[in-house]
């Protein structure tokens, strides 16, 4: 995957470049924003509107890395060795925003028989 920088300065994101080059009024420059409406659990607003598993899973991404996925698959098995499953169900969720089929896999092989 190829990344390709963009600079925020650029004429095509002013505001009002024609009229600024022609010295008629001073540019101004477009503001990034987020438009993404909050998102609300049942229970309470989240903060920021963000969703806590996506927010525990990009957490989970900064220590692990590319690993993550593997990494929270593992955390499935041994929360679902000791008996917990609300956090098994928790790390597959994780699992799954990285990779779906893994995730699958997991939930098959972690599936009481």
């Amino acid at each position: 995957m190829s990344v390709r920088f963009a600079s925020a300065n650029h004429p095509v994101r002013r505001l009002g470049w024609r009229a600024a080059g022609r010295g008629l009024i001073a540019p101004v420059l477009a503001r990034a924003a987020n438009d993404n409406q909050p998102i609300r659990s049942d229970a309470e607003p989240v903060a920021g509107g963000f969703d806590p598993l996506l927010a525990d899973a990009l957490r989970h991404f900064a220590v692990h890395g590319l690993a993550a996925a593997e990494v929270a698959v593992d955390l499935a098995a041994e929360a679902g060795t000791r008996g917990d499953a609300n956090a098994k169900d928790r790390w597959l969720a994780i699992t799954q925003m990285f990779d779906r089929r893994l995730a699958a896999r997991a939930v098959r092989v972690l599936e009481p028989a």
